[in-house]
């Protein structure tokens, strides 16, 4: 890949810049970037929210955010350097004229950085703003040419997506609009890309006629954690399926794009989402962990899935009747996200009697944590008899390439800024997803219980089966 072109000049919005997901992800990826070198030479970064605070308060702040994500390593002249590029402002997005301060705001950091103008906004919002701060935008002039960061869910149904979409493009053209999936900025889910399209050995298998099924899980160690009443709204379908796992699963089951230009991936990436038919609801289990009921701000009724798993399907030349089954959930028994591809027994066992059967093969994704690939095969175990074993050829990314990963933020940050839209989400896409898990929304599968630490209710071991689910170094998943 060739080296990054220079950004241009730009000033950086973050509405809503009091928040977790600021502290937590965008100041460290905004500062991380600077010491790499890649922000813009001219830049400057606003933070916008309803709280009262000054430019200095803000950048202490924010150096807080940054220490707490373990990025300290910025000690003095470097933070000093970077503080001189940050400022903030307050404000309202409800009503109209609100944001007409935030133009003077810019005008002002224009004029002392020596920028043209150029804008790049993040809605680090709850959702229900989003139609408010495109309003605001409009209206004050600052969306023409700008940039704008859509932060997941993406609506909670259909309809309102589409409702959604709609405000948006009253105001941004399509081009100008970047929805964030952090998933797709992690280097496995991208490598699945590289590992596919640039190997000869693996592409040919890549299909119905190998692949029994595939698995994919993403679990979660720790249970809601303060955010009772967001969960409330979402549940783990809206929060995690309709984002997470399906654009996972686009990148898996894509046809080959005629090349890497943005538009013709997420082109390839929308037919995987038209050829999925609509998710039968009884192929579907939603679980809630004990003791979910107790948590702050949520209903001591809830019938909020915070376990979900279900089987999908792919209707085309290469992926009919094979099974996808996806699962996600709250309070499991550790934290992990890995794809399982599973191939198809030997058509005949030469071992005949002997006690050591061939085990089904299989290629596992791990994103997180520990990114990288495993391929586990059959081998003979030493020894003078015929006994197979289980062995894994291992890939991991950090040793094989001696370097700290990139924090999932900091490249998707940079690629909006630089306008590719390769690894975010279009608008077809996002509405052809909810439109496939309509029916799970509209007739929801009974709720069952299942207790935290475990690998959730058993009722999704027997939606699998007679199949088992796989998680690398699981005692309990087979192949």
């Amino acid at each position: 890949m060739a080296p990054r072109a220079q950004l241009p000049p730009q000033s950086i919005v973050i509405f809503g810049a009091s928040g977790d997901l600021t502290r937590r992800k965008l100041m460290p990826a905004f500062y991380h970037l600077f010491l790499d070198g890649l922000l813009p030479k001219d830049f400057a970064i606003i933070g916008y929210s309803r709280t009262e605070m000054s430019d200095e308060e803000f950048a202490e702040e924010s150096h807080g955010f940054v220490k707490d994500a373990g990025k300290d390593d910025a000690a003095d002249e470097a933070w000093r350097e970077f503080c001189k590029h940050v400022s903030y402002i307050a404000g309202e997005f409800a009503d109209s004229g609100a944001m007409d301060h935030l133009v003077g705001k810019l005008d002002e950091v224009d004029r002392k950085h020596g920028m043209q103008g150029s804008r790049f906004f993040y809605t680090a919002t709850p959702p229900a703003a989003f139609p408010m701060i495109v309003e605001r935008l409009g209206e004050t002039g600052l969306a023409k040419g700008a940039r704008i960061v859509f932060e997941k869910p993406f609506g909670h149904d259909l309809e309102s997506a589409r409702e959604l979409n709609a405000a948006i493009h009253e105001v941004f053209d399509e081009k100008q609009v970047f929805r964030i999936d952090h998933y797709l900025g992690k280097e496995t889910v991208q490598n699945i890309l590289a590992f596919r399209f640039s190997n000869g050995l693996f592409e040919p298998v890549w299909n119905r006629r190998y692949i029994d099924h595939v698995q994919i899980t993403v679990a979660e160690d720790l249970g809601v954690e303060g955010r009772g009443g967001f969960y409330e709204q979402t549940g783990a379908t809206r929060d995690m399926i309709t984002t997470h796992v399906f654009q996972v699963l686009t990148f898996l089951a894509m046809e080959p794009p005629v090349s890497f230009e943005p538009e013709r991936l997420l082109d390839e990436k929308v037919k995987v989402l038209r050829s999925m038919p609509m998710v039968d609801p009884s192929r579907v289990v939603r679980g809630q962990y004990e003791g979910y009921r107790s948590e702050a701000a949520v209903s001591a009724t809830s019938d909020v899935e915070t376990f979900a798993a279900m089987e999908v399907r792919i209707e085309n030349w290469r992926w009919a009747d094979v099974p996808f089954y996806l699962r996600t959930g709250k309070h499991l028994a550790r934290k992990v996200s890995e794809i399982t591809m599973v191939f198809k027994r030997v058509p005949f066992n030469a071992f005949g009697s002997m006690a050591a059967v061939p085990r089904r093969d299989h290629l596992t994704f791990r994103i997180q944590p520990n990114e990288g690939i495993s391929l586990a095969l059959n081998a003979k175990r030493p020894g003078p008899d015929m006994e197979l074993d289980r062995v894994d050829m291992d890939f991991d990314y950090e040793e094989e390439f001696e370097t700290e990963l990139a924090d999932a933020y900091r490249v998707l940050l940079l690629d909006a800024m630089e306008g590719d839209r390769t690894l975010f989400l279009r608008e077809d896409s996002v509405e052809r997803a909810w439109e496939v898990l309509d029916p799970v929304l509209a007739r929801p599968a009974h709720l069952v219980s299942y207790a935290p630490g475990s690998w959730g209710p058993e009722e999704a071991d027997d939606l699998i089966g007679p199949r088992r689910w796989h998680l690398s170094h699981q005692t309990r998943g087979g192949g």
